[in-house]
């Protein structure tokens, strides 16, 4: 690739960055429940900043980030695509711990009772599958057939 594509590239993806990260600012003003002339004023600016933060004419500077992080706002979520954990109910963040401590085996038979698939199956999450665990670390997995009976 030459020197001006791969730049096309980069600055085409800097321009959706911004553009995702401008929707996610307004989108936690409004879970905040926070009118523009509100949140404006909360954060030091005039509306007419906060709106060009909001239709993607600037990137939101980090004096902006850090007041708005202390109304409540999910700033990871704003600049990444991704919740933080930290924006999670007691109970919740209490759950992912003691999922990740879980052996495997303990996390598929969560999912499984949940009917979430992990990213890699294939199958949908609403078509449940069967887990045999056997003697001596055997485990048998995935659709089964027995007397003309078909398990998902």
């Amino acid at each position: 690739m030459d020197q001006l594509s791969t730049t096309s590239i980069v600055s085409l993806m800097e321009k959706n960055d911004m553009r995702d990260i401008s929707a996610r600012f307004k989108e936690e003003r409004k879970r905040l429940g926070l009118s523009q002339e509100d949140a404006a004023k909360a954060l030091g600016v005039s509306t007419g900043s906060l709106g060009t933060y909001e239709r993607n004419k600037v990137t939101p500077p980090v004096l902006v980030l850090l007041p708005l992080y202390k109304l409540g706002a999910d700033i990871q979520y704003i600049v990444t695509g991704e919740r933080s954990s930290a924006s999670l109910p007691d109970t919740e963040q209490q759950l992912i711990s003691a999922f990740r401590l879980a052996p495997e085996p303990v996390q598929a038979g969560i999912m499984a009772m949940l009917q979430v698939s992990p990213a890699t199956r294939k199958e949908s999450p609403s078509s449940p599958s069967q887990v045999f665990h056997g003697e001596v670390g055997q485990v048998i997995k995935g659709d089964f057939k027995a007397k003309n009976i078909r398990f998902k």
